[in-house]
């Protein structure tokens, strides 16, 4: 069987935020792209994440901090539609969030989004194309810095320039395209869901201490599902779901004493985070984008920091025009999206 083949200006690999924000930047400037995701738009992490808007408090006086403060003017900006991508029609769950220290509670520049409608709302754009085909270590043929084609099973795809956006998935990638050390590590959560007889509608971090390195619980609720991460979702790796539970439930009882939790239903997922290589995430100062050739390797480290990644990626890819008979996508648009672990259902 001959395979078809598609040249294109960009080949993103990975269909979460960081992939789907990058070809709807490339698209609105007329390059054509490919987007390769085998497991459903929306990705892993994506679709594992709260919907938080961060602006940067929960991090203190760190780097990270710094970067994160002007994320929600930039996203504020795209729900309106005056931004650098498209997210009108985009559901809001909260729009501010609470910080509880102590006794005192202050409330933070920060929102949170109906995840699902953020990947819809950025899938719509480019859902024509997206190839649902797995982008291995060995797919990626070579040559020298240069890579010259991905080999999938359905399609060969040219691309003047290649972004790898996947996630976890971008370590053994980012090995393959030569990129020296370990430029990427995975940090495990332990993601905490409570199923309430009815909406808490906590949308809240909080610390046990003022003297805590950041927020113990970080909560959010969608409809009548409370997702808790946080602090407590770090230390949650090391702990078996049993265990994890009974903890979360503790200090959901000290710090929100309104909420149900003895007639709630817990269950617990792991969520396998992809991080540029760091000592500690507050130290990362930014969205990473590393370049080897025609490669680039991609991280927001934050969702939030999806706006600042496409800057990064802008710059390096400068005053780049669309090719020449560039790819234009397949004309059943149709894609496969990722089901939601806070739904049970696709986005």
């Amino acid at each position: 069987m001959t395979l078809r083949s598609l040249s294109v200006d960009a080949a993103i690999v990975g269909g979460g935020i960081s992939g789907l924000w990058l070809a709807n930047l490339l698209d609105r400037r007329g390059l054509s792209v490919v987007v390769c995701e085998p497991n459903g738009v929306g990705g892993t992490q994506t679709v594992a994440s709260q919907g938080i808007v961060h602006g940067g408090v929960k991090y203190g006086a760190s780097p990270l901090a710094s970067a994160l403060k002007g994320m929600p003017d930039r996203w504020r900006a795209c729900l309106e539609g005056t931004g650098e991508v498209d997210l009108t029609g985009v559901g809001v769950l909260a729009e501010k969030i609470d910080f509880h220290v102590g006794d005192e509670t202050v409330e933070v520049d920060e929102f949170v989004l109906d995840i699902p409608s953020v990947v819809r709302r950025l899938a719509r754009p480019i859902a024509h194309r997206v190839v649902a085909s797995a982008v291995f270590p060995d797919s990626l043929v070579a040559d020298g810095t240069h890579i010259e084609r991905f080999e999938l099973d359905p399609c060969t795809i040219h691309a003047r320039t290649y972004l790898l956006a996947a996630g976890a998935g971008n370590e053994a990638l980012a090995r393959q395209a030569g990129f020296p050390g370990k430029a990427v590590e995975h940090r495990p959560l332990r993601q905490t869901i409570a199923r309430l007889r009815r909406s808490a509608g906590v949308y809240a971090h909080w610390m046990a201490s003022p003297t805590e390195a950041g927020p113990t619980l970080t909560v959010t609720s969608h409809d009548s599902l409370l997702s808790v991460g946080g602090r407590v979702a770090d230390a949650g790796a090391r702990r078996d779901e049993a265990a994890q539970i009974a903890v979360v439930k503790d200090l959901l009882r000290q710090a929100f004493p309104d909420i149900d939790v003895e007639n709630a239903a817990f269950e617990t997922f792991v969520a396998d985070r992809a991080e540029p290589a760091s000592d500690a995430i507050g130290n990362l100062p930014d969205a990473y984008v590393a370049r080897r050739g025609n490669c680039l390797l991609c991280l927001p480290v934050k969702l939030s920091l999806a706006p600042r990644l496409g800057d990064l990626v802008t710059a390096e890819l400068g005053d780049l025009a669309p090719g020449e008979d560039g790819w234009r996508g397949d004309s059943d648009d149709r894609v496969v999206y990722a089901p939601s672990p806070y739904t049970r259902s696709p986005c």
